[in-house]
């Protein structure tokens, strides 16, 4: 089978934008909104690197992440061209698609509060025509055409995520490896000053950004063992105070949205999108917890109990689509695990207390040794107060404290919160940009 593709060839890129351009005005896209970029290897004119460019857009892959995780299925896919479309009156705003996909082609846009990207130029396509893109590159450098469906583009600097990208590249051939323009002061440039030269990556999460996340997350993980406790050990749980913390994570979740009015539709994609499930699971854990807290039915009880577990799976494998720069699976700040943490402090179990400590204190352990075997920065005195703040719990057990008292769960919920800071500023999304500076260092 063949499919509709975007052609590129490096060896011809003049990283001139005049497919950023021509794509600009045929869409009428805002200003500062791009929905082609041109990502340039060799920003700083290195003499011992080669320059070349990748001409990106949204390549409608196959397995288009967009499309998949989206949760409010402001996506479709046009089955004569193979054309990826977004739908903005669909789009909730909510910015997922741009962490999912690894092109950089969603663009969320503050002025409309909706995402917006490339659409394959699908009038133009649809009859006979190219992309104004490809129309509008003077060196031939990229095209339109079709190619072999079901195969992955694998070449250095382009992100592989084997999710089947409608684009062909010829990669940069041997002879422009190494530019033949001779430069005397060549020499006397020096790797470790160009590298330290090189523009600090900058992640799409920032916490700056993204900071209603932070308490979102923390107040869900300790509604969830609160509620817990109260079903399993007969803790007294306030009505009011359930219901506040509640309306309250709602708002810092829907304060994420562009779009409030249709934070409805965040549930429509269960199939798929881990953020479905999460708003979904949420919303049912608060009603059967009200339910059960107004009539003391134990169904309803340990139905939200059920509901607030997926609800904490939901949360974290939210961000399994992020990469983390210790790059493994489990860590300490973790939603499920503030959640068992919080229920074995209410409940007052010392044995599960001490477990949740000790996993998260190893955990947290292992990723700063691993950032320092890494050499990446991080906060001595975050990681010293994050430490402290899991050792005092023992420490006043030891002496005799109450684990359910009101300087217990401040410390704890206090090491949650640095936890969770660091984590968001610790995990980052793969790009096209930071391929090719990681490519440099290779």
């Amino acid at each position: 089978m063949i499919k509709n593709a975007f052609l590129f060839d490096t060896n011809k890129c003049v990283g001139c934008m005049a497919c950023v351009a021509g794509c600009s005005i045929e869409n009428g896209t805002s200003i500062g909104i791009n929905w082609r970029v041109v990502n340039g290897y060799n920003k700083l004119k290195h003499p011992d690197l080669p320059v070349f460019h990748f001409s990106l857009a949204c390549n409608h892959c196959e397995e288009a992440l967009c499309m998949q995780n989206c949760p409010a299925l402001a996506y479709s896919r046009d089955e004569k061209t193979g054309a990826v479309i977004h739908h903005a009156e669909l789009c909730i705003g909510c910015k997922y698609c741009t962490w999912a996909c690894p092109y950089n082609a969603p663009k969320f846009n503050v002025k409309t509060h909706v995402v917006e990207k490339c659409n394959f130029c699908l009038d133009r396509i649809s009859n006979g025509s190219k992309p104004a893109c490809a129309v509008a590159c003077p060196v031939g450098a990229l095209d339109f055409g079709q190619i072999e469906a079901g195969k992955d583009v694998v070449i250095p600097g382009f992100v592989n995520r084997s999710i089947k990208p409608s684009i062909h590249l010829v990669p940069l051939r041997d002879e422009h490896s190494i530019p033949t323009i001779w430069n005397s002061d060549a020499g006397l440039v020096s790797p470790d000053l160009f590298y330290n030269e090189l523009p600090e990556h900058q992640s799409k999460i920032q916490i700056k950004k993204e900071w209603t996340l932070v308490p979102f997350t923390l107040t869900v993980a300790v509604l969830v063992g609160w509620l817990t406790a109260g079903v399993t050990a007969g803790i007294h749980i306030l009505p009011e105070l359930f219901i506040g913390f509640g309306a309250m994570a709602i708002l810092l979740s829907s304060l994420h949205l562009g779009k409030k009015s249709r934070a409805w539709r965040s549930i429509l994609n269960l199939r798929n999108s881990w953020l479905s499930r999460e708003i979904f699971s949420f919303s049912a854990f608060l009603g059967l917890g009200i339910i059960y807290l107004a009539s003391g039915n134990p169904g309803f009880g340990y139905s939200a109990v059920l509901a607030g577990i997926a609800c904490l799976v939901s949360v974290d494998m939210v961000y399994k689509i992020t990469e983390r720069i210790e790059k493994q699976p489990l860590h300490s700040a973790m939603a499920g695990l503030t959640g068992i943490m919080i229920w074995s402090l209410l409940f007052e179990s010392t044995f599960f207390i001490a477990f949740s400590i000790t996993i998260k204190s190893g955990l947290y352990l292992f990723r700063k040794i691993n950032f320092y075997s890494l050499k990446q920065r991080t906060s001595h005195i975050f990681t010293f107060l994050r430490l402290g703040f899991l050792g005092i719990p023992i420490a006043l057990w030891f002496t005799g404290f109450e684990f359910n008292s009101l300087i217990t769960l401040v410390v704890i919920l206090s090491g949650e919160l640095i936890d969770r800071i660091e984590f968001y500023k610790e995990i980052d999304i793969v790009t096209p940009e930071r391929e090719l500076n990681d490519l440099i260092k290779l």
